[in-house]
């Protein structure tokens, strides 16, 4: 069965080594012998690398399930899957065993978690046709990852969920690259927040450097960070929020329906709806962090907010005038004003949140298709496989 790690953000520190035929996975000392059998396998795209150059490591994700997303506090709770590959010229001509204690590791860790992490790992030798040997690590993580979040189109925002894979070694003395011919993945259908997100399929790989400082000076770590997204399912807040102060507004208009000389009933019913108006703003402040700029919700129930302020300013001073004509005239002109400022703000909807959405369900379908052609590749190969074998017996 697969090995436990320590519960930290570390992912690896002395390499615990796996035949790809077995399952049980011993956990070495730095001066135990490795047994392993080599195993036959397609080239992966890493190029061979000689001793003292810059290793290249490739690394793949898979998202095997996505928990909470907590925007108020700004992580995610996440279940990941991670490979690591990369070549390991010394053994090239092992047969049956090899000191441990010589071999190159990557030294990777996940840079963004909270606390504690669960940690499996499994570890396989394999060598290919040409003779060169790749040693290759299987992790599943299991924990909190920090994400921060954008919630300036809140709520029809679209939240980045990363998972940083950082190495501790210098920048100079390792290469992390997205495994290229095995594409990543996001397992949709175990995620636990349908309910108020949209879980997107593509995953984004982005090479980073992280500056540290150590005890021998600051330090450049090369990382990669891999991007999955979800879009927030908006028709809750519509309907609760957005709409229930829409309505508080059109309510506002029905004191001009009352005599222009009862002035304190009309200013009762238009103090009576800001307040309200103002309850419901404090409604939202719970639902997001604290932040320091308007989302779009905060700025539509402030125009609303605004709007009951003129309505109130308005019947303040309409005693001083007697004429019905000022008054439809006031009607009007607080209608159309207001009914601008709603399209006003449903532009900016569609031209910054809608359009960031269709991009991103453009990344979707483009990453189904890479998913399709490499499922289709890979079909193709095995179905050749079996032939030869039966060509063969």
């Amino acid at each position: 069965m697969p090995a436990n790690s320590s519960s930290s953000g570390q992912l690896a520190n002395k390499p615990a080594v796996q035949t790809r035929q077995n399952v049980a996975i011993e956990m070495l000392t730095p001066n135990a012998d490795l047994d392993f059998d080599l195993v036959d396998a397609s080239p992966p795209s890493v190029a061979g690398q000689q001793a003292g150059e810059k290793r290249l490591v490739e690394v793949r994700i898979v998202f095997t399930k996505i928990g909470d997303i907590d925007t108020v506090h700004e992580c995610f709770e996440a279940s990941v899957y991670l490979e690591v590959r990369w070549r390991e010229p010394a053994l090239d001509k092992a047969v049956t065993t090899v000191d441990t204690s010589s071999l190159w590791h990557p030294d990777l860790y996940v840079d963004n978690c909270i606390g504690d992490l669960k940690h499996q790992k499994e570890v396989e030798v394999i060598r290919v046709e040409s003779g060169d040997t790749f040693v290759q690590e299987k992790h599943s993580v299991r924990g909190k990852f920090h994400e921060q979040m954008e919630l300036s189109h809140f709520p029809f925002d679209t939240q980045d969920l990363t998972v940083t894979v950082c190495s501790n070694l210098p920048n100079s003395a390792i290469d992390l690259h997205e495994m290229s011919e095995r594409p990543c993945r996001v397992l949709t259908n175990t995620f636990m927040d349908a309910q108020e997100w949209h879980l997107h399929t593509h995953v984004d790989a982005t090479k980073a450097l992280i500056h540290s400082d150590s005890h021998i000076g600051p330090r450049k770590r090369s990382a990669l960070r891999f991007t999955t997204r979800a879009t927030r399912k908006s028709v809750f807040y519509m309907v609760n929020i957005w709409l229930v102060s829409f309505i508080l507004c059109a309510l506002a208009m029905c004191a001009f329906c009352l005599d222009q000389k009862k002035l304190s009933s009309r200013l009762k019913l238009s103090f009576t709806l800001l307040l309200t108006t103002i309850t419901y703003k404090f409604v939202v402040n719970n639902s997001i962090p604290r932040i320091a700029y308007l989302t779009l919700l905060d700025k539509a129930i402030l125009y609303n907010l605004l709007f009951l302020v003129l309505l109130i300013v308005w019947h303040s001073t309409t005693g001083q005038y007697d004429s019905r004509k000022i008054e439809k005239f006031a009607i009007v002109a607080f209608t159309a004003v207001y009914f601008l400022g709603v399209m006003v703000l449903g532009i900016t909807v569609l031209c910054g949140a809608c359009r960031r959405r269709w991009a991103i369900n453009d990344k979707d379908r483009q990453h189904e298709i890479r998913l399709l052609n490499y499922a289709s590749a890979k079909g193709s190969l095995q179905k050749d496989t079996g032939t030869s074998h039966r060509q063969g017996t």
